[in-house]
């Protein structure tokens, strides 16, 4: 008998079991059974013929009604994408969105922002090589500069300059053309890091000079008395030719712009200097007049040489500044 009980307990634990499982495999409806449905009705509900329009997902349970679930499947993720976005936290996990560019996430990695247009202009690699225009007390011309080192630069310049002048230096009024040309060979020092400042030496080649004339009727006529008894007049003059420096002279001075600087384009420039050029050399030459007779042609030539030659000395008195030439330019740089 205890058998047959104990088989009996066992039996019914099993069923129950069984019939535990089955209740959870079973749908859930979203809603409650109408009420005066019949049992078959009931029953109905769960033939195969309707398992296509049965929903297992708990999320069905928020739905009115079976049918809902199926024709609105996408539900659930639309109202994920409904739900308010923690922008602060998303930036922390996508910094570089788009969207989080006013956003300073606790975690957002150092960056550095892209250059602009001017900064990469600026850094852009320069040639080395600089063209400067330039006005100068040796002329009008212009300099060819190349980088040797960062502190050392090179340059080749070309000067001239051609003027109608007076020189009035002496008792004697010359007039005549003023010719400047030189050619200029310069290494430019930059002792100072990232400073324009620079010290300049090298060589000047010239051909500089002024070639004029002058009237000394006058000053031979008080020297030979026969001159103002025969009436003449304009009946001598000289011929100045003056070199102004020597061909080759050495330069010294101070400036500043460095033309090849690191990403420098288009900058400024001046230059303040000396040339030695040595003393002026002066050679007159005078012209007589065929009018003058021949009985007072070899008096009046000696005069005339008398008088250049102290004319020559004065003239060069004069001019001896000039040996020490000043170098006073301006210009603009602008490098390839």
């Amino acid at each position: 008998m205890s058998d047959l009980k104990t088989k009996s307990v066992l039996i019914s634990l099993f069923c129950a079991s069984w019939g535990s499982i089955n209740l959870g495999e079973q749908p859930v409806f979203a809603e409650e059974a109408p009420q005066g449905q019949s049992s078959s009705q009931l029953a109905s509900l769960t033939s195969p013929s309707l398992a296509k329009n049965v929903s297992t997902r708990a999320i069905d349970l928020l739905l009115s009604s079976p049918q809902e679930s199926l024709t609105d499947n996408k539900l659930s993720s639309n109202q994920l994408a409904q739900r308010e976005l923690d922008l602060e936290k998303f930036c922390q996990n996508y910094p570089f969105n788009s969207q989080c560019t006013e956003v300073n996430p606790a975690n957002d990695p150092v960056t550095v922002p892209p250059a602009t247009s001017n900064q990469s202009s600026n850094n852009r690699q320069k040639s080395g090589w600089a063209i400067v225009p330039e006005v100068s007390t040796l002329g009008f011309g212009g300099n060819v500069v190349r980088k040797i080192t960062p502190n050392f630069n090179a340059r080749v310049g070309v000067n001239a300059f051609g003027l109608g002048i007076d020189i009035e230096e002496t008792d004697l009024d010359y007039e005549g053309d003023l010719n400047l040309f030189n050619v200029s060979t310069i290494i430019d020092v930059h002792p100072f890091k990232g400073s324009g400042f620079r010290v300049s030496s090298g060589l000047i080649f010239s051909d500089n000079s002024f070639d004029g004339t002058a009237n000394i009727s006058e000053d031979l006529a008080e020297n030979v008395p026969l001159i103002e008894v025969l009436n003449l007049n304009d009946f001598a003059s000289v011929e100045a030719d003056i070199d102004i420096n020597n061909s080759v002279s050495p330069y010294l001075g101070i400036g500043g712009g460095n033309a090849v600087g690191e990403g420098k384009g288009l900058g400024f420039w001046w230059n303040l200097g000396v040339v030695f050029g040595g003393s002026p050399e002066v050679e007159l030459t005078s012209n007589l007049s065929d009018e003058i007779p021949e009985v007072i042609r070899d008096e009046v030539e000696t005069a005339a040489n008398e008088f250049l030659e102290e004319e020559e000395e004065d003239l060069e008195n004069e001019l001896g500044f000039l040996n020490i030439y000043p170098v006073i330019s301006l210009g603009l740089s602008y490098q390839f």
